[in-house]
C-alpha cells in the first residue's frame, strides 16, 4: 500500500501503542505495522481486537508477563550451541507463559467469552512440562548449577569443599602464627588462589608465592609454600567443575534444540497476541470504536483526532455520502489541516487493525491507497519554492493513482499567482474526478467554492471561526463554503468603522453576479447549519425524555410484578391504576412521535410493552372456586396465559391447553378463571401433543410491529417445548428491526440473556436469545 506513514503521523501513534505491549518482540515489531488494503485481511485484525478488548473487559488480559527474547538463543541451539545458565532461565519464563497462555483460554472458554478467532492463536501454543523440569533441576532460581546436577559435579563438589577446608585451616594457623608479619588478620584471593596479606618488609623472609601488591606497595599479597599444593589441587577441581559444568549446559542445550522450533512458534504467538491486546487497551483507555467496513461508505461520527488532547479536541462527522470530493475552504488559520488529517490517519489506524476514535455505526472503506500533500516544506537541498514543491509531489501522486484510493491535498495551488493557482487546482480536481477516487482538498481560493457548487459529486465544507474571540472552533461544516472573515475580523481589532465600510463598498464592486449569488447561499447554508444544530439538540433532549419514559415504563413494569406476587385483595384496582399509568405513558409517546426526531420503531416497541401491561388484567380475574376441574379455563401462572384443564393427570398436577400447545403444571401454578358448562367443553376441546418447533424464527420482511407480534408468540411455543435457546434471524438493514427485538428481549423476564450471533451463525444479522 502507497502511503506517506511520516506525514500523516502514523508512527506517532504506533510510539504510543508501544507502551501498552508487554513484551520486548512486541515493542520492536510495532514500528514496522503497515495498513493493509486487503479487506479480508483488515477485518480479521478487527475482529480480533474486538475480541481482546472483550475478554479484558470481562476478565483480564492475556498472561503475557515474563515472555523475554530468547529467539536468537533458540536458533543457536538448533545448530548445536551450548546457551548460558541465563537463556536457559529466559526459557523456562517462555514455557510458563505458554502453561499460564492455555490456563486463561480454558477460563475464557469456561466463561463463554466470544473467542473464537483467538482461540485459534491460544490452540497452536505448545507446553513442555518436561525441559523446564529438567533445567530447573539442573539450575536454581538464582542462576546456580545444582551439585546434584550430575553425579560427576556432585563428587568434585565434594572434593573441592574438604580442599578449601585443608586451605583455610592452613592459613588460619598462619595467621595465628605469623600475625606480626601481617596487614590484616583475613585470607585473601588474588589469581583465584588463596594468600595472605604480607607486610612488604617481611616479603623475603616470608616463604611463598607473590601474586600482588596493593597500590601503596606497603602489602604483598603471599600464597604460603604450604598451601601451594593444596591450592594446586583446588585450581585443578575449579577447572574439572567447570567442565562438567559446560557438559550439563551442552545437554540441556540439546533438549531445547529439539524443541527450538516450537519454542520459536510459541514465541511467534505470544508477540502477535501481546500487539493485538495492545491495541485493544489503546482503544480501551482512549474510547475507540470500530466502524462498518464497507464498499463505499464514509461516514466518521464524531470523530476525533487521537494525537490532540481529548479535553481539547473537538469531534467532528466527517461524511462523504453521495460526494467524491470535499473542497474545505476558509482562511489558513481555520484548521482545514487538521480535518485533513483526522481523515488521513484514522483510515490507516482502522486499515492497520486499530480502533479508531469515532462514535458507534460510523462507516468507512477500504482505500487502495492514500496520498498526501500536506504542509509547507521547502526542499533545500533541490532548491524548490513552495509551489514547486507542491507541484512535484502532486505529479508524483496523479501519475500512480489507483481506482478507490484516497487524495489528501492541502492549500491546492499555493504559492504563485491566485488566478493561476485557483486555475490550476480547478483542473487538477477535474483529472481527479475522472479517476472513480475519494479526495479531501483544502484552499482559500474562493473561485473553488463556485466549482464545488456547480458539481453533483463535489460538496463544499468549512471550518467554523468564531468572530466574537478570532479563533477557530475547528467544527467542521460539511454544505457550508468557508469566508476568510478578514473585514470582521478587522473591524472586532478596532480597525476605524469608515475604513471598514469603504472596504466593503470596494469589495462589492469587485464581485461578479456569481460571488454575490454565493454569498447568499453562504448565508442561507449558514442559517440552515444552525437550524440543523438547534434539531440536533432537540433530539438529544428527545432521546432524554425517551430514556426517562422507558425507566418509567420497566418501573412500572417491576410494580405490577410485585403485584402479582402480593396478595389477590386489592390487585383488581392495583392493575386498572397501572392500565391507566400505561395509558398515560402511550399519550406522551405519542407527543413524541409528532417530533420528527422520534423513531418509530421504539415507538412502536415502547407501544407494546405497554400493551402486554394492559393486557395482564385478564389474566387475574379470580372466583371463589375452591377447586379446578377439567374443563375450566385456568391462568398458568409461570407464563402469565391462560389455558383449559384437559386432564387431571395425578394428585395435584393438570394437563393443559394453550392454544395449539399442552403441557403440564402443579395445581400451585394454575390460577382459577372461569367455568364452562362441561358437556358443552367436553364435545369442543381436543388435545393436542406438543408440537416439535424450529430453534429458530426469521422476523425478515416484516413489518416492525407484526415481528414484533410473532416474536411474542415463538417465545411462548419455544417455552412451551422447552427449548433453552433460539435464534431470532432479523438481518442488517437499517438496524431497526434488531434494535427493537434487543429492546422487547431486556424487557421480557422469560428471557435470561440475549447476544448478537458469532461469525457461523450469521453475525449481527441474527440475535440469540437464551431461557430462563
Amino acid at each position: 500500500m502507497n502511503t506517506d506513514i511520516t506525514l500523516l503521523e502514523f508512527d506517532k501513534i504506533l510510539e504510543r501503542l508501544k507502551k501498552d505491549a508487554v513484551t520486548d518482540l512486541a515493542k520492536q515489531t510495532i514500528p514496522s505495522i503497515r495498513p493493509s488494503n486487503h479487506l479480508e485481511a483488515i477485518e480479521l485484525m478487527l475482529k480480533e481486537v474486538e475480541e481482546a478488548l472483550t475478554m479484558i473487559e470481562r476478565y483480564d488480559e492475556t498472561p503475557l508477563s515474563g515472555v523475554l527474547n530468547v529467539k536468537e538463543a533458540l536458533i543457536r541451539s538448533s545448530i548445536g550451541s551450548t546457551l548460558s545458565i541465563e537463556e536457559l532461565l529466559r526459557i523456562v519464563s517462555l514455557i510458563d507463559a505458554s502453561s499460564r497462555s492455555v490456563a486463561y483460554i480454558k477460563k475464557i472458554k469456561q466463561l463463554e467469552i466470544p473467542s473464537e478467532i483467538l482461540y485459534h492463536y491460544y490452540e497452536d501454543i505448545t507446553n513442555h512440562p518436561l525441559l523446564k523440569r529438567a533445567i530447573e533441576e539442573c539450575i536454581d532460581d538464582k542462576g546456580t548449577v545444582v551439585d546434584d546436577a550430575s553425579m560427576e559435579l556432585s563428587q568434585i563438589r565434594k572434593k573441592i569443599h574438604i580442599s578449601e577446608k585443608r586451605v583455610e585451616e592452613r592459613m588460619s594457623q598462619l595467621l595465628r602464627s605469623e600475625q606480626t608479619k601481617l596487614t590484616d588478620s583475613i585470607i585473601t584471593i588474588r589469581n583465584n588462589r588463596l594468600v595472605l596479606p604480607v607486610k612488604a618488609e617481611y616479603k623475603n623472609s616470608f616463604k611463598g608465592i607473590i601474586h600482588d601488591q596493593s597500590s601503596s606497595k606497603e602489602t604483598v599479597f603471599i600464597e604460603p609454600m604450604s598451601c601451594v599444593e593444596i591450592n594446586n589441587l583446588l585450581s585443578t577441581l575449579q577447572v574439572e567443575e567447570q567442565n562438567e559444568i559446560e557438559k550439563i549446559l551442552q545437554k540441556l542445550s540439546f533438549l531445547v534444540s529439539e524443541v527450538s522450533l516450537e519454542l520459536q512458534n510459541n514465541l511467534r504467538i505470544f508477540t502477535e497476541l501481546d500487539i493485538i491486546f495492545a491495541k485493544a487497551k489503546y482503544a480501551l483507555k482512549n474510547d475507540h470504536h470500530r466502524p462498518e467496513i464497507t464498499k463505499n461508505e464514509i461516514e466518521l461520527r464524531q470523530a476525533r483526532h487521537p494525537l490532540i488532547p481529548r479535553e481539547t479536541v473537538v469531534a467532528n462527522t466527517i461524511s462523504f455520502f453521495q460526494y467524491k470530493t470535499i473542497v474545505i475552504t476558509g482562511p489558513n488559520t481555520g484548521g482545514k489541516t487538521v480535518a485533513l488529517k483526522t481523515l488521513g490517519l484514522l483510515s490507516l489506524m482502522v486499515q492497520s487493525g486499530l480502533l479508531i476514535p469515532v462514535a458507534p455505526l460510523s462507516k468507512t472503506m477500504v482505500f487502495k491507497n492514500i496520498y498526501a500533500d500536506i504542509g509547507d516544506e521547502q526542499s533545500i537541498e533541490q532548491s524548490l519554492s513552495t509551489f514547486s514543491s507542491h507541484i512535484t509531489k502532486i505529479i508524483y501522486i496523479l501519475r500512480h493513482l489507483e481506482p478507490n484510493s484516497l487524495i489528501l491535498l492541502d492549500e491546492l495551488g499555493s504559492g504563485t499567482d491566485p488566478k493561476e493557482g485557483a486555475s490550476l487546482a480547478i483542473s487538477i480536481l477535474d483529472y481527479i474526478r475522472t479517476q472513480n477516487v475519494y479526495s479531501m482538498v483544502t484552499t482559500h481560493y474562493p473561485e473553488l467554492k463556485v466549482y464545488a457548487y456547480d458539481l453533483e459529486d463535489t460538496v463544499n465544507a468549512s471550518v467554523e471561526f468564531d468572530i466574537e474571540s478570532l479563533k477557530p472552533t475547528y467544527r467542521l461544516k460539511i454544505g457550508v463554503p468557508g469566508t476568510s472573515n478578514a473585514l470582521d475580523i478587522a473591524q472586532r481589532l478596532g480597525l476605524m468603522d469608515e475604513i471598514i465600510n469603504h472596504a466593503r463598498t470596494v469589495s462589492m464592486s469587485f464581485d461578479n453576479d456569481t460571488v454575490v449569488l454565493m454569498k447568499k447561499l453562504e448565508k442561507q447554508s449558514l442559517l440552515l447549519q444552525d437550524k440543523i444544530d438547534e434539531v440536533e439538540k432537540r433530539n438529544q433532549e428527545l432521546e432524554q425524555k425517551k430514556s426517562e419514559l422507558e425507566q418509567q415504563m420497566i418501573s412500572g413494569r417491576q410494580k405490577i410484578n410485585r403485584l402479582i406476587e402480593s396478595t389477590q385483595i386489592d390487585k383488581e384496582q392495583e392493575i386498572e391504576k397501572a392500565k391507566k399509568e400505561a395509558e398515560k405513558l402511550i399519550e406522551e409517546l405519542n407527543e413524541l412521535k409528532k417530533s420528527a426526531s422520534f423513531k418509530e420503531h421504539e415507538l412502536a416497541t415502547l407501544k407494546h410493552q405497554v400493551k402486554n401491561l394492559g393486557a395482564k388484567d385478564s389474566k387475574f380475574q379470580k372466583t371463589n372456586q375452591s377447586s379446578i376441574q377439567i374443563g375450566d379455563t385456568v391462568n398458568v401462572v409461570p407464563y402469565q396465559r391462560n389455558g383449559v384443564i384437559l386432564k387431571e393427570r395425578s394428585t395435584g398436577e393438570y394437563l393443559v391447553q394453550m392454544g395449539t400447545l399442552s403441557a403440564v403444571f402443579k395445581e400451585k401454578d394454575l390460577e382459577f378463571v372461569s367455568r364452562e358448562e362441561q358437556t358443552e367443553l367436553k364435545s369442543s376441546v381436543k388435545v393436542s401433543t406438543v408440537s416439535q418447533v424450529k430453534a429458530e424464527l426469521d422476523l425478515r420482511g416484516m413489518r416492525f410491529e407484526e415481528a414484533m407480534e410473532e416474536l411474542d408468540k415463538y417465545i411462548d411455543i419455544c417455552l412451551m417445548n422447552h427449548l433453552e435457546f433460539a435464534y431470532i434471524i432479523h438481518g442488517y438493514g437499517t438496524g431497526a428491526l434488531r434494535k427493537g427485538v434487543q429492546s422487547y428481549l431486556k424487557t421480557n423476564q422469560i428471557v435470561k440473556s440475549h447476544r448478537p450471533g458469532g461469525m457461523n451463525e450469521g453475525g449481527s444479522g441474527v440475535t440469540v436469545i437464551y431461557f430462563k
